[in-house]
C-alpha cells in the first residue's frame, strides 16, 4: 500500500475512534439528541442482549429520551478499540466499555458498574462516520444482572 491510502487509513481510523468518544461524551452528558446525531437514519441498535433492537433514529431517540432521564449522572471509558476496515467507506468496530450510572432513585436502585463491550459498525457519510450498527454486550454488572454475553460471538462482529 502506497503512502497516501495508509495515511487516509489512519485519519479514519482516527475519525472513527473520534466517533466512538464523542458518542459516550454525550451519553455521560446524557444529551439523546446528540447521541442520536451520531447514527445512520436506518440505524440498528441492542443495548440490551435478547430484546428487540431498536430500528432507525426516531425509536433509539425515543428509548434514550425515557431511559436517560433516570440517571443523574454517568461515565463511560472505552479501551482495547480495535477498527476492522470493511472498504474504504465502512468498518466493523470492537472496543471494551466500563461505565457507571448514578440513578435519580439512588440509594434505592443501587449504583450500576459495567464491564462489556461494543461491537459496532460506521460507514462514512457527507456528515462523517456515523453508526449503522451499535451492540452492547455484559460481561458482568455490579447494581445489575447481565453477565457473560460476550461469550460465544463471532469474530469478527457480523452485522445483519
Amino acid at each position: 500500500m502506497s503512502l497516501e491510502p495508509q495515511v487516509r487509513r489512519l485519519a479514519d481510523r482516527t475519525d472513527i475512534l473520534d466517533t466512538l468518544y464523542t458518542y459516550t461524551r454525550h451519553a455521560d452528558r446524557l444529551d439523546p439528541a446528540a447521541m442520536v446525531s451520531l447514527f445512520t437514519e436506518d440505524c440498528v441498535v441492542s443495548y440490551i442482549e435478547g430484546e428487540p433492537e431498536m430500528r432507525g433514529r426516531r425509536a433509539l431517540h425515543e428509548m434514550l429520551s425515557t431511559y436517560l432521564p433516570n440517571s443523574v449522572s454517568s461515565i463511560h471509558y472505552l479501551s482495547n478499540s480495535q477498527v476492522l476496515f470493511e472498504s474504504d467507506d465502512a468498518a466493523a468496530v470492537h472496543t471494551y466499555m466500563y461505565s457507571w450510572q448514578r440513578f435519580r432513585t439512588h440509594p434505592v436502585t443501587a449504583d450500576c458498574h459495567r464491564y462489556g463491550q461494543y461491537e459496532m459498525r460506521l460507514v462514512r457519510t457527507a456528515e462523517g462516520w456515523r453508526f449503522t450498527h451499535m451492540r452492547l454486550l455484559s460481561h458482568g454488572e455490579y447494581g445489575g444482572a447481565r453477565i457473560a454475553e460476550q461469550l460465544n460471538r463471532p469474530w469478527p462482529p457480523v452485522f445483519a
